[in-house]
């Protein structure tokens, strides 16, 4: 456990953007939120193409009306913005800062190190994006007692019952999201190993994979299942139904999802363990 808890707190002061951003974006969104609910007259409409981008009021039990919603769709951008920024170098920066080879010298076993790094993409930086919703939400519920605005359902709906409700439903969310995401993390990490820019490498690969189907094939249904494996994600946070795009997903692909994090996550340990580049795919 206090091995556990060392390299928890090594994350933590490696990367200070994971608490500095939040803690930025809860200052813009309560100096918004002073600034919407003494408007009393201000509206807000956040469209792309013809479609909102806010979730729907009943997704979240309906706290706090369109103010509800504005506050779980900033939370949700946080949190994406944190995993893509913290998982290419989760790896790459210990390796190109040279902290890498102080911490091969302590009781720490890569699998644990690469397993805390997992452990971090998928419940700290959740956790961390459901403080923004958490702070943003208290902040609506106290200047709902100083005033009112047609953004709100009704006065009950602006409770620390509902806020407690409505921040539950998103740790859910991001509970379904984590899930999503192993196989995404997973093959960041691998190619971190290799490549400076992992997330273009990604796009690219699966871009070059849906022309070489086509070629080959006649179809692309391959690099179509693949792109939307990584974008399950983003679907299952913005969708109306989270848990039923969670299961929408197949029992044989949750199964091809499973072999592929283990294997990428297993080359990722063997590569974290040398420093020679050939070596890493066992030529000496």
């Amino acid at each position: 456990m206090n091995r556990l808890l060392c390299l928890i707190k090594k994350e933590w002061i490696e990367y200070p953007f994971i608490y500095r951003f939040p803690a930025v974006i809860a200052c813009i969104v309560l100096l918004a939120l002073g600034m919407f609910m003494s408007g009393g007259d201000v509206s807000i409409t956040w469209q792309v193409n013809g479609s909102s981008v806010i979730p729907d009021v009943g997704d979240f039990l309906g706290f706090a009306g369109v103010l509800g919603n504005f506050n779980v769709w900033v939370a949700s951008i946080v949190a994406v913005i944190l995993v893509l920024v913290y998982t290419p170098k989760a790896l790459r920066k210990e390796r190109e800062e040279g902290s890498l080879t102080f911490w091969r010298s302590m009781p720490i076993s890569d699998w644990e190190a690469v397993g805390v790094k997992l452990l971090f993409t998928l419940v700290v930086l959740p956790v961390l994006a459901s403080t923004v919703l958490a702070f943003s939400d208290f902040i609506v519920w106290i200047l709902s007692l100083f005033w009112t605005t047609q953004t709100l359902d009704a006065p009950s709906s602006v409770t620390l019952w509902a806020l407690l409700l409505h921040w539950l439903a998103f740790i859910g969310r991001m509970t379904a999201v984590s899930i999503a995401l192993v196989p995404f993390v997973s093959v960041i990490f691998l190619l971190s190993q290799v490549t400076r820019a992992p997330l273009a490498v990604l796009l690219v690969g699966v871009l070059l994979l849906n022309i070489a189907t086509s070629l080959v094939f006649g179809t692309t249904s391959l690099g179509d299942s693949v792109k939307g494996l990584y974008h399950l994600p983003i679907t299952i946070l913005f969708s109306d139904n989270p848990i039923g795009a969670l299961l929408s997903v197949s029992l044989l692909s949750w199964l091809a999802f499973a072999l592929v994090s283990a294997a990428c996550l297993f080359l990722t340990v063997k590569m974290r363990q040398t420093d020679d580049f050939l070596s890493r795919f066992g030529f000496n």
